[in-house]
């Protein structure tokens, strides 16, 4: 991770200078408001989606074929949409990532071992799946016990289990990975990897369920919380969660440190080789919540009011079309991340581009930042 510092420190350095006036309390708490639509609208999404894959899950389990195998395996990728964009709604300690009960870690987490859950090459009998004696039954509380029970790659479940079951392992330099449909009809253990495949999704369900509740308007909840606190304590959390998603999170962890070990295990969707997609999603997110626009997949509907951009505009209009510009252009520019990820990460005619993503993406953290000490906030971009 140093390259990642070094490059963070020379931009902090050059940042845009300090600017006068801070924007209307007024302005603020539309943004504010706003933002608790748009992230209700995107969890909405997540959720909705979500279901539709638990939906093609049960019919797979019902009846394996062919057909119902590539159904779950396209609504698996549809659904990674909205939730990639949903996940600016991290780094401050709420519903999502709160340290006493947030489910962050069994939605999404990864680098995962394979042989936790099942049986992967050189290893015919590991896994979960594979363990009948100790877990005679699959659920969905099970999953979540054994959930980086023993270390943090011990993943068992969200997103990235269900991918593993779909897909399994990706040995291919030229598609994702093939498991076949014997896996789930007359391999060993076929049945349980199905009831795993079920639980997980039905976990991953419940997970969405609570994030959309909280964020529901006119509710007992989080969103009720957050739009009562001091405007800036919630502004605060807006910003760090767009600059730590584009410093830390989707520059450093997601492109530069599997371009940096040319690790396929570094790699966020790996099985299904769906991580140019992630990345996208990841700065689309960014690209909403600073304008304060949210387009809904399902819907076909559009959430739109002030968001970070009218606050700097009320600052400096060349300042928020300057940081506006730079978002746009990291999102372009995680439009060209070639796929499948895990080729480009050794293909050195791929770099430059990977290359240009997380460094126009460190700029705009760094941007950021500068942008929340404009309004006398404090965020930070690395951990």
């Amino acid at each position: 991770m140093k390259k990642f510092l070094t490059i963070v420190s020379l931009v902090i350095v050059t940042a845009i200078p300090a600017l006068a006036a801070d924007s209307s309390a007024a302005l603020k708490k539309g943004v504010v408001e706003n933002y608790a639509n748009l992230v209700h609208a995107n969890y909405a999404d997540s959720l909705a989606t979500a279901k539709l894959l638990q939906n093609a899950v049960e019919q797979l389990a019902a009846e394996p074929t062919e057909n119902a195998l590539a159904t779950a395996k396209a609504l698996w990728i549809f659904a990674r949409t909205p939730y990639g964009e949903s996940e600016v709604f991290r780094f401050y300690e709420g519903p999502i990532d709160s340290e006493e009960n947030g489910p962050e870690g069994l939605i999404n987490a990864w680098p995962m071992d394979e042989s936790y859950i099942d049986s992967v090459q050189g290893l015919a009998e590991s896994g979960i799946i594979h363990n009948e004696a100790d877990f005679p039954e699959i659920t969905p509380e099970l999953l979540a016990s054994l959930n980086e029970k023993e270390g943090e790659t011990n993943i068992s479940s969200g997103w990235h289990a269900i991918e593993f079951i779909l897909w399994g392992q990706d040995f291919s330099e030229d598609s994702a990975g093939t498991r076949p449909l014997s896996d789930f009809t007359t391999a060993p253990n076929a049945e349980r990897r199905l009831d795993y495949l079920q639980a997980a999704t039905d976990l991953l369900v419940q997970h969405l369920t609570m994030l959309e509740s909280e964020w529901q308007p006119d509710s007992d909840n989080y969103r009720a919380e957050f739009l009562a606190a001091p405007v800036d304590e919630s502004l605060q959390k807006i910003l760090q969660g767009i600059g730590m998603m584009s410093g830390f999170e989707l520059s450093g962890e997601r492109i530069l440190v599997a371009l940096e070990t040319q690790a396929q295990e570094d790699e966020h969707s790996c099985f299904s080789d769906n991580t140019h997609m992630d990345i996208l999603a990841n700065a689309q997110g960014v690209l909403n919540v600073y304008n304060g626009h949210y387009y809904s997949y399902l819907n076909r509907t559009v959430v739109n009011g002030p968001g970070i951009r009218d606050l700097a505009a009320a600052i400096d209009s060349r300042l928020a079309d300057q940081i506006g510009t730079q978002i746009e252009t990291s999102v372009a520019l995680a439009a060209t991340v070639p796929a499948p990820f895990d080729r480009a990460i050794f293909d050195t005619n791929s770099h430059e581009i990977l290359q240009a993503a997380v460094e126009s993406l460190f700029v705009q953290a760094s941007m950021i930042q500068s942008l929340a000490s404009q309004f006398g906030l404090s965020i930070a971009i690395v951990e």
